[in-house]
């Protein structure tokens, strides 16, 4: 059971990434035309780089139940439930929760900690 809340959290971890990188890229980066290229090219690097985090802490959470019992299991899981965690807060924060993202990311979260 638990490393099946493993998969379960790594794959929305990743589809969290692949959909806000996807939308970040298509429809919010775009319109952003009144601000100097610099500071375009700064934002997109930021929203692209959360959207890598996300999709490594899925890979991360995916490759957890067959790796090796030697290797510590928690320390990744845990790892990656905090910058889950981060991300949910920080989107929370942000929107005033008014954006699915932090709902996502928090089910992720406590499904990696279960699944620990």
């Amino acid at each position: 059971m638990n490393d099946y809340l493993l998969y379960g959290a790594g794959g929305l971890g990743i589809v969290v990434a692949l959909v806000h990188g996807h939308i970040g890229r298509t429809r919010l980066l775009p319109p952003l035309t009144g601000i100097p290229a610099v500071h375009r090219r700064v934002l997109g690097a930021v929203f692209q780089l959360s959207t890598l985090y996300w999709f490594v802490g899925g890979l991360v959470l995916m490759a957890v139940p067959v790796l090796p019992d030697y290797l510590p299991r928690p320390f990744a899981v845990y790892g990656v439930a905090f910058l889950f965690f981060s991300g949910a807060v920080g989107n929370f924060w942000a929107t005033r929760g008014r954006h699915i993202g932090w709902v996502l990311l928090g089910l992720s979260t406590v499904m990696a900690v279960l699944g620990a």
